[in-house]
């Protein structure tokens, strides 16, 4: 008696793989999508403060140490990694933790969503909020609370701003790079590294106006 083989058509065979495709595809797409917005972040209003240093907002800005990057956000936990790492650049959509260079500097540089405002806003760490500047913003000074100035009396918390980036310093070292704290990319996160934008003619120097000390 001869076996009966089982035989599967063309067609079949090719949506069984097409579907298989498009399953791993998928599964590709969830994996970074955590929401970590819709998870953790609130949209509760700052506190204004009609006292603030530098050193205030260094302590501010060293709470997203080690924290995650997201193009366009603007909150996050000081857990000391980044709960959604992995999220594909430059896609607010994501919904993942972290800020941007220009969101982490508005953050800590306490700066009001009003571009004309100057006063001092204390936002929380999980509080999902960018701001309305970019980087180019921060290095031509737009808004009230923000100049240029010369680079070579940048002291901390000052910045320096590019078209495309912004970084803040942490302190100044003696050969004359930075210590720069910042929101760098979505593979690196936000933390403190040695930097020569100093030296580099696509950065001018920013600062926010108001300090008390």
């Amino acid at each position: 008696m001869m076996s009966r083989r089982r035989t599967v058509r063309p067609a079949v065979a090719a949506f069984a793989a097409t579907f298989a495709l498009a399953l791993a595809t998928a599964g590709a797409a969830w994996a970074y999508h955590v929401d970590f917005v819709g998870a953790y972040c609130n949209y509760n209003e700052p506190q204004y403060t009609s006292y603030f240093t530098r050193d205030g907002s260094i302590a501010v800005a060293l709470r997203a140490r080690w924290e995650g990057y997201q193009w366009g956000g603007g909150c996050w936990n000081n857990n000391d990694v980044d709960d959604a790492r992995g999220d594909p650049p430059q896609d607010p959509n994501t919904r993942g933790e972290g800020g941007d260079c220009s969101g982490f500097t508005f953050k800590v540089w306490r700066e009001s969503l009003n571009v004309y405002d100057k006063g001092a806003w204390q936002w929380n760490m999980l509080r999902f909020v960018h701001g309305p500047y970019t980087a180019y913003d921060f290095k031509v000074g737009t808004g009230e609370p923000n100049v240029t100035y010369p680079k070579t009396g940048l002291i901390r918390m000052d910045a320096l701003a590019s078209s495309y980036h912004v970084g803040m310093i942490y302190a100044r070292n003696a050969d004359g790079t930075d210590q720069i704290i910042e929101a760098k990319g979505e593979s690196y996160g936000t933390n403190i590294w040695v930097r020569t934008y100093r030296g580099s003619s696509d950065y001018g120097g920013a600062r926010r106006l108001g300090w008390d000390a």
